[in-house]
């Protein structure tokens, strides 16, 4: 979570949302178990992980929101890397590895929007594949400085400081450059 001003944000939480069953009754990659499955029974293992995704997710939001509130922050924003956007018929995504790996991602990145909305927190989504755009853009600094600034943030929060960690924090830093939904 990235607080502050737009100019120099801090980062005051940092935590890894886990999305999928915690009892492991069923497997985080559903899509790739329920290329084994009939029909019927793929619906029904999507749809499981699917209710199970939304309600970590909105248990992890909530505990998130709460600590932050906790440290004197105020959240009203969720920013939320995507992948492309597409929707194709299960039988579809079964039948190419390529779309199962795109709907596993989809399906924990719906489940945190919608988490986040229920709880009326503005959202962003923010496309994996420009994001460096769409920070030059949001923030009016070129992107190698954008990225300076990212890596720099390591020093700050400490390992591990991996790809997805840089891109959530530039996402974040995006959403802060939003202005707040009317009420």
């Amino acid at each position: 979570m990235i607080a502050g001003g737009v100019a120099r944000p801090e980062v005051v939480l940092r935590g890894r949302a886990e999305l999928a069953d915690p009892c492991g009754r069923v497997r985080k990659n559903a899509y790739h178990a329920a290329r084994a499955l009939e029909p019927a029974a793929a619906a029904e293992l999507v749809e499981a992980a699917e209710r199970i995704a939304a309600n970590q997710a909105a248990a992890g939001l909530d505990r998130t929101v709460r600590e932050a509130q906790e440290e004197g922050a105020v959240v009203r924003s969720c920013a939320v890397v995507v992948g492309a956007s597409g929707e194709a018929r299960l039988e579809s995504i079964l039948a190419s590895h390529a779309l199962v790996h795109a709907a596993e991602g989809r399906l924990y990145q719906r489940a945190l929007l919608h988490g986040a909305e229920s709880r009326g927190l503005d959202t962003i989504a923010v496309p994996k594949r420009s994001i460096w755009e769409h920070g030059e853009v949001a923030l009016g600094v070129d992107r190698n400085e954008l990225r300076q600034w990212i890596d720099e943030l390591r020093r700050e929060v400490g390992p591990p400081w991996a790809q997805d960690q840089k891109l959530a924090a530039l996402a974040a830093w995006i959403a802060l450059t939003k202005p707040p939904a009317s009420v």
